[in-house]
């Protein structure tokens, strides 16, 4: 939600024109999650485009699964090499 600065009043009005039909959706919706209609749009209007979409989580979720998978395989040639080194160091013992 955008934060109001101080003791700033909300004292500027915007004017949305929508059908009849859209107006009584929104006031259904905003009345039962106890908002006014006007506390309703400056709440949407503050979260609108900050919420990733499904295509961002999935592109995210993959790149999680990539990384894994590369941890995984990193830690897999570490534990070779190191257990070629010990190798190398009890044969020259």
């Amino acid at each position: 939600m955008v934060a109001r600065l101080g003791d700033e009043r909300a004292t500027e009005r915007v004017a949305v024109l929508m059908t009849p039909t859209e107006k009584a959706a929104y006031a259904d919706r905003a009345s039962s999650l106890g908002l006014s209609l006007g506390q309703f749009f400056r709440e949407a209007g503050a979260v609108y485009g900050t919420q990733s979409t499904h295509a961002e989580e999935e592109a995210l979720e993959a790149a999680l699964r990539h990384l894994e998978l590369s941890t995984s395989r990193t830690e897999q040639a570490l534990d070779e090499a190191l257990a070629e080194v010990r190798a190398a160091l009890n044969a020259g013992s």
